[in-house]
């Protein structure tokens, strides 16, 4: 078991101090729990440790005082608190490399890949690596350049606008529109939104110039494309990776199912990570772990969604090459675009 990068003396999080030894204990709980998903019996971190059972298990009363640990029923061994779990996690941080392999891997599928593409892929391969769901977010950026505006008939009463951005990002806009023009119009708007030259942030105000003089219908349809506009002004969200998670021993738990689709498939509000940093949360369920990533004006975030049982070493190292790939990735294609 490689040993901790903590060193003796260091303080829990309700203010006790622990030796290297306590520290090691705590490791090796973590460590066999993520691995086996099993509470851990005091013989099990004894024979590790090559001390007494006696030992051990004075050293679990202990973590168990400082936060760290916790018996789920009677007759268990010892499993890691929330608190047990961040404390072991912190000393991966800053993470490692990841092995040159996975880093080649990284380089290969993301490479020459760019607009929303690099973001699906991006999420797919850090899933598949991790084991975990992935989350990719991209803020919203008013500075974006609009390159084109596409119009096409999906109902009776709703035209799709298909939104080609810089860097080859793609954005879809339901444009509501009741009664529907005539086909003439619809097209004469798109041809007067092909001729436009500016930012996501310019693009709605500028539609509305144009709507002011021209003829009642050609208005009416553009009108309605600077309503729906607001859609291009937030988040961008891309996921992969659910079924993964959910095949963990934890997806027998139906409180563990709905906090993941909580997190995966809603709009929970994700950690963030400034400047290119880590960030890490969780409770006694679920762990986040995330790394951000330049996007435009604005940082963006890929965060590897997994039980608390986590993988740490890897997950964290998983997320900053990540981070810095589509740091990389983003701004080649901002200086291309």
């Amino acid at each position: 078991m490689p040993r901790p990068r903590h060193g003796p003396g260091q303080a829990a999080p309700h203010g006790a101090r622990f030796t290297e030894r306590h520290v090691r204990v705590l490791h090796a709980v973590a460590e066999s729990y993520i691995r086996t998903a099993h509470p851990v019996p005091s013989q099990h971190v004894a024979s590790q440790l090559d001390v007494s059972s006696a030992t051990v298990r004075n050293d679990f009363g202990a973590l168990e005082e400082g936060g760290l640990l916790q018996q789920p029923h009677t007759s268990a061994g010892r499993i890691p608190t929330a608190e047990g779990f961040r404390y072991y996690a912190a000393s991966y941080l800053p993470p490692r490399r990841l092995p040159k392999g996975e880093r080649e891997v990284i380089e290969r599928e993301l490479g020459g890949v760019d607009g929303d593409d690099l973001f699906v892929q991006a999420s797919h391969l850090a899933a598949r690596l991790s084991g975990y769901a992935v989350l990719v977010r991209l803020p919203p950026d008013d500075a974006l350049r609009v390159h084109e505006v596409h119009l096409s008939l999906v109902s009776s009463r709703r035209l799709l606008a298909v939104v080609v951005l810089e860097n080859g990002l793609v954005r879809q806009l339901g444009v509501g529109l009741d009664p529907m023009p005539y086909e003439s119009v619809i097209d004469d708007a798109e041809r007067n939104m092909r001729q436009l030259d500016l930012s996501v942030g310019e693009a709605p105000r500028t539609l509305r110039a144009f709507a002011a003089t021209a003829e009642a219908e050609l208005a009416r349809t553009l009108e309605a494309v600077a309503d729906a506009w607001v859609g291009l002004r937030s988040a961008k969200m891309f996921r992969a990776g659910l079924g993964r998670l959910l095949a963990e021993p934890e997806g027998d738990d139906p409180s563990f199912v709905r906090l993941v689709v909580e997190h995966v498939e809603g709009e929970a509000t994700l950690p963030g990570a400034p400047g290119g940093e880590i960030d890490l949360e969780l409770d006694d369920k679920l762990a986040m772990v995330s790394a951000s990533f330049t996007f435009g004006s604005g940082r963006g975030a890929l965060t590897l969604v997994g039980p608390a049982r986590m993988r740490y070493p890897h997950a964290l190292s998983i997320a900053r090459e990540f981070g810095r790939a589509l740091s990389t990735g983003a701004g080649d294609a901002a200086a291309a675009g």
